[in-house]
């Protein structure tokens, strides 16, 4: 089972890996159209085939993220985040790079406008949805605007400082907006699987007996339903076995209520632990009577089962200081194939009524009846 972080960490994974796919695509595409649009491949031979690589090994990354995170193959969460934040800031860094490149070189200049206009939106929009990650909330923008701040500061004329100031007070506004955005994701997502944990513990509080740690009455009387219907359908065997412990008010006379509860734990424990199918189901019926549904099994694999539980429940030793109890169960069952002509309730007094008769039998054993 994942730890708490580890569903945190695997959750924020799937949702930067949703948000990040279109942002490839967009870079490509957007390089695609501005290096045809300018025959780029014409006039500036060298500077397309470096940067159409770059992005073309970036793409092919990301898409190998993608699928290996997809199948569920492979490496850990924590090797998968850290790959697909690199492979983030490195597009960042590429394209801060090349935009730095287009102011500084005078042959490329038909090309500044227009990259001075996606660059920020890139960086914006990148940074302000990619946020979940805090490393690329700050070095994405950092990446895009210090490259080409750092060229325009170099040029010093009066245009270029005045850019490179106003690129400064949106890289501080970048840092503030994402900030926000961060904490409000990690607010909400931890606050939906604390929701949900406690969903999930309060199903099991509302299903579970508390002393014995079975399932309850209630969801036994669930459960017998559902299996009913399905065996009708199938027309398949429904076996139950109800089991009583002999002599149970003796043993809380004696030795108190607290010794008698344990008794009831290590009963349960016991009688659940011969009980291998997910399908099976045990509970605590009320008191000292416990139930287990039996789906699709026959009479003689319920004998089977029932001998098998008598056994081990004779077979503890329950210690009162240096005294050694021991205590029995008796044991009724019965076996029937759903059908119009009778119902569930008739299978649980069959069930009981064989009971009955193993604990006027001597008690200890097992008994079954046929369902008429």
């Amino acid at each position: 089972m994942h730890s708490y972080h580890e569903q945190l960490q695997t959750h924020a994974l799937n949702d930067l890996t949703t948000r990040a796919k279109s942002g490839i695509l967009t870079y490509a595409c957007v390089w695609l159209i501005l290096a045809f649009s300018y025959e780029l491949d014409t006039n500036h031979p060298n500077f397309f085939y470096l940067n159409t690589g770059i992005i073309a090994g970036i793409f092919l990354s990301r898409i190998s993220h993608f699928i290996m995170l997809k199948n569920s193959i492979g490496p850990k969460i924590v090797f998968m985040n850290q790959w697909l934040v690199l492979t983030i800031l490195a597009a960042a860094a590429h394209w801060g790079g090349m935009t730095a490149w287009i102011i500084f070189d005078d042959n490329l200049s038909d090309l500044r406008t227009i990259i001075l206009i996606i660059t920020p939106a890139f960086a914006l929009g990148g940074a302000c949805t990619l946020s979940i990650s805090s490393e690329i909330r700050t070095l994405y923008p950092s990446l895009m605007f210090l490259p080409f701040i750092g060229i325009l500061v170099y040029q010093g004329d009066t245009e270029s400082l005045i850019l490179a100031l106003l690129t400064s007070i949106c890289l501080v506004y970048i840092y503030s907006s994402t900030k926000a955005t961060h904490n409000d994701y990690w607010a909400a997502i931890t606050n939906h699987m604390v929701a949900e944990e406690r969903a999930e513990v309060m199903e099991k509080l509302s299903t579970t007996d508390p002393l014995t740690q079975l399932k309850n009455r209630m969801f036994f009387d669930s459960e017998f339903t559902k299996e009913w219907k399905r065996c009708s359908r199938l027309k398949c065997p429904l076996s139950l076995i109800m089991i009583d412990l002999d002599f149970f008010k003796k043993i809380n006379d004696n030795y108190g209520h607290v010794f008698g509860d344990e008794c009831l734990r290590r009963v349960a424990s016991t009688i659940n632990s011969k009980v291998a199918r997910p399908t099976d189901c045990v509970a605590r019926y009320g008191g000292e009577e416990f139930v287990v549904l039996l789906p699709n099994t026959s009479p003689q694999a319920t004998k089977m089962l029932a001998q098998r539980m008598i056994d081990a429940v004779a077979e503890l030793e329950l210690h009162n200081g240096e005294e050694i109890v021991h205590i029995t169960c008796s044991i009724g069952g019965t076996t029937a194939i759903p059908n119009f002509e009778n119902n569930q309730e008739s299978l649980i007094k069959i069930a009981d009524s064989a009971l009955y008769y193993a604990k006027n039998s001597g008690r200890n054993r097992y008994h079954s009846e046929d369902i008429t």
